[in-house]
């Protein structure tokens, strides 16, 4: 096996979206979501074009979390990409939908910048090893996600910081006490792709 790569990652302070349950129309919500993301970035001096190699993790916060098959964790996509295209993107397929699990449910999205000389693609790096991790402590790999990305996995050599950022990521954090952890019974849409990323 190769040498492996020295990481550079930077998060970003945590994102916060609360869908408006006001606005009357699916499309209304999406461009509410889509306008407080790109304010949000803003406030951290981010611009699209800052943001075209990162990493981002998709979470509820609130009173739900999803029981995964070993452990129960707040995470329901990892992506990477140009971030605000990206995410923009996820807001009109599917994110939207979060706000059907609980009136205290929110949106947390977490995004990392990944820089390093020599090493544009280092994001898709990170990415696959999110994945990895996430599949091998919950059981699975996270619930919108349609596969891992194994030809990119274990290529980076991360340090003690880098790791402790990454589980912080993917795991419910201090402080949080979330009263429910939640799965998709075989009625519900999204039944199947949940259970295609389980980690046997």
């Amino acid at each position: 096996m190769a040498t492996k790569k020295p990481g550079g990652m930077t998060w970003l302070e945590t994102i916060e979206l609360k869908p408006d349950r006001s606005l009357a129309t699916e499309a209304a919500i999406v461009r509410t979501l889509t306008k407080e993301l790109t304010e949000a970035l803003a406030q951290q001096n981010f611009a699209a074009i800052d943001l075209t190699r990162c990493v981002y993790v998709i979470r509820m916060k609130g009173d739900f979390v999803i029981a995964y098959p070993k452990r129960r964790s707040p995470v329901l996509y990892i992506g990477r990409g140009s971030a605000l295209g990206r995410l923009s993107s996820h807001l009109k397929r599917w994110l939207h939908e979060v706000d059907s699990f609980g009136k205290d449910v929110s949106i947390e999205i977490r995004v990392c910048r990944t820089r390093r000389r020599n090493f544009e693609d280092l994001y898709k790096y990170v990415e696959a090893d999110l994945i990895a991790r996430f599949a091998k402590r919950y059981g699975s790999i996270p619930f919108f996600n349609s596969r891992r990305e194994t030809s990119f996995e274990e290529w980076v050599e991360y340090t003690d910081t880098d790791v402790a950022l990454m589980k912080a990521a993917l795991g419910v954090g201090k402080g949080n006490r979330p009263q429910w952890a939640i799965a998709p019974a075989p009625a519900n849409k999204n039944y199947e792709v949940f259970h295609r990323g389980v980690d046997d």
